[in-house]
């Protein structure tokens, strides 16, 4: 039909239903004010349909955009990568002086935040693996020797040792005096002890009671305000190079007399040394390694150091027939 004749059927039926409204009692002001909005709402549809397809076409576009600028970075991805490295470093070092001005006021109002900057390691991945790592370092160990006249650690083999210190014995009161003597500097730079791997004590917490309760406790430091601190007491053993040290140091104090885990250090060269007590320790394998390497055990005794490349074994403390409040310090080089 044409576009006249199609003009021609609906003033007819407008004619129709005019005529049936006026027969069922309905005024021509009543008709007309209904007609009127009829066709208001239709415009009104016809608005938001036309909206509802331009906002479908938008989408449409912003989703092809995006695929296609993955595609292209994939392919491109040299490329791409070398020349925004070039470009941007120019931009580098201003953009993140920006940034931490911005982030002033955040951390004014947020100041326990200042403990993450001084964390290697925010996320720990558990599933994390080294694809084809090379285990022959471990799996030609048989046992963890003993040595009478330690050296500093690259003069020798990365197979673990343990050798008798000049370390003095150190127990909770010693560690209590060292925190009141320094109060002010540990609660601010080192303010959280860890208890059963659970949950977080200040060290006012940990160290204020006379009695102290049978838990793990786990005390981090990564700064070097808090290590000049620690060894006043506990002096840099002289299998450790004089230079390559990390900052980040633990104290282990295990009252609650059962197993656990030896914490990951930053470096994988670590050391285990017995301030007061003893503990039988248990290096397993990594998981990497667990089919090329074996379990080895050795008791730390008093003032005895471990040293063992945390990279291929990971140490377990349990308790020894003594069973007593085991004080440890644990460190690592780099």
């Amino acid at each position: 039909m044409t576009n006249k004749e199609l003009l021609q059927e609906y003033s007819k039926s407008i004619t129709k239903l005019k005529k049936e409204s006026v027969d069922a009692g309905i005024t021509e002001e009543e008709f007309k004010e209904m007609y009127y909005k009829s066709l208001h709402d239709l415009v009104k549809n016809n608005h938001i349909s036309a909206a509802n397809n331009r906002q479908w076409f938008k989408t449409k576009l912003i989703w092809l955009i995006c695929l296609s600028t993955i595609i292209i970075v994939i392919y491109n991805y040299k490329s791409i990568h070398a020349c925004v490295v070039c470009e941007m470093q120019d931009y580098i070092y201003p953009g993140l002086r920006l940034l931490r001005k911005f982030s002033i006021p955040f951390i004014s109002l947020f100041p326990v935040l200042t403990e993450l900057y001084q964390e290697t390691c925010l996320i720990q991945n558990p599933f994390f693996t080294v694809v084809d790592m090379d285990c022959w370092p471990c799996s030609t160990v048989n046992n963890v020797g003993e040595v009478f006249n330690p050296q500093p650690v690259h003069k020798q083999q990365s197979a673990p040792f343990v050798y008798k210190t000049e370390q003095k014995e150190i127990d909770l009161n010693e560690l209590k005096k060292l925190y009141m003597k320094n109060k002010s500097l540990f609660d601010v730079e080192s303010p959280k002890v860890l208890i059963n791997n659970k949950y977080y004590w200040s060290p006012q917490d940990t160290f204020g009671p006379d009695v102290l309760q049978e838990n793990l406790y786990v005390w981090k430091s990564t700064n070097f305000n808090t290590a000049r601190l620690i060894r006043q007491i506990i002096p840099r053993p002289k299998v450790v190079p004089k230079f390559g040290q990390s900052t980040e140091r633990f104290i282990i104090i295990d009252s609650k007399r059962d197993m656990f885990h030896i914490p990951e250090t930053e470096c994988n060269y670590s050391f285990l040394l017995a301030l007061s007590g003893s503990r039988i320790i248990y290096l397993r394998p990594a998981e990497e390694c667990k089919y090329q390497c074996k379990t080895l055990k050795v008791e730390l005794k008093q003032s005895y150091l471990l040293w063992y490349n945390w990279w291929y074994w990971r140490p377990i403390a349990e308790p020894s027939i003594g069973n007593e409040t085991f004080i440890a310090h644990i460190g690592s080089y780099c």
